[in-house]
């Protein structure tokens, strides 16, 4: 069979990073697209092409509708198929609604929103092409849970989800699945800052008592990008360590350890 290929975009640092090199060890030529850090960039594309010589990285912004539509034609061009897009690329910020400017607005729901959107609109004639796909979003726990501080991340976020719904419908009678993945509390760079500063009192909140890493996020996006989960669709599926699934979670912790005592 030929070799499935993938979009990942955000794909040079943190979560996407981990997308990549996992896609690309399951043997997909990935195209990972990246906006600004060159020095990451060049470190993945030599990591990728260890295991996948015609995988390569690719610099834009895709919250730019004609950007999207060059980097689904390039990847056409070069490889005449589009098997799957992962939308990874995204921002994660605080700011208060008093606070909040109408150019804060606008460039989280570019990078977050606009950005996933239209690089959906760019891949879909391809993948009818094919016959079929995989499109596969960043969503977030903030979509779902309200936050403090977050009402333009978790709007952007709340969007995706919608986004990836309507989409399921719109596409199926072609054979695409979509689908996201929602992360809690996931130990990047981005959340680094976070973590260090009020860590100890979140990770209470977890059933697992731990933060997640970027290599569990890429499990999960492996999966739902495969041929194993054509029958996934619609689906926002939290990847959060049974972030607020119950409350008073470190009750079970403090009792296992007064049972070892």
């Amino acid at each position: 069979m030929e070799k499935r290929t993938a979009i990942v975009t955000g794909g040079t640092r943190g979560m996407g990073r981990a997308i990549s090199l996992e896609l690309a060890e399951k043997g997909y030529r990935v195209c990972a697209v990246y906006r600004s850090d060159d020095e990451s960039a060049r470190k993945l594309e030599h990591e990728l092409q260890k295991m996948s010589r015609e995988s390569f990285v690719c610099r834009a912004d895709v919250s730019k509708q004609d950007t999207a539509q060059k980097i689904a034609g390039q990847v056409w061009e070069l490889w005449g198929r589009i098997d799957v897009l992962v939308n990874n690329a995204g921002i994660f910020d605080f700011c208060y609604i008093e606070d909040m400017s109408e150019e804060y607005l606008d460039h989280i729901l570019n990078v977050n929103f606009k950005s996933q959107f239209f690089m959906m609109k760019s891949v879909i004639p391809y993948m009818k092409e094919l016959g079929g796909g995989r499109i596969v979003n960043a969503s977030s726990i903030s979509g779902h849970f309200a936050d403090c501080g977050l009402t333009g991340y978790g709007a952007s976020k709340a969007a995706v989800n919608m986004l990836t719904r309507i989409g399921a419908g719109e596409l199926g009678p072609w054979g695409i699945t979509v689908n996201a993945y929602a992360p809690g509390i996931i130990h990047t760079d981005m959340t680094h800052e976070m973590i260090s500063e009020r860590g100890d009192e979140q990770v209470k909140d977890l059933c697992l008592q731990r933060f997640g890493s970027p290599e569990d996020v890429a499990a999960l996006v492996s999966f739902l990008a495969s041929e194993e989960a054509g029958y996934i669709t619609g689906e926002i599926i939290g990847i959060d360590g049974g972030m607020f699934k119950v409350q008073n979670a470190s009750r079970a912790y403090s009792r296992v350890k007064q049972e070892n005592q």
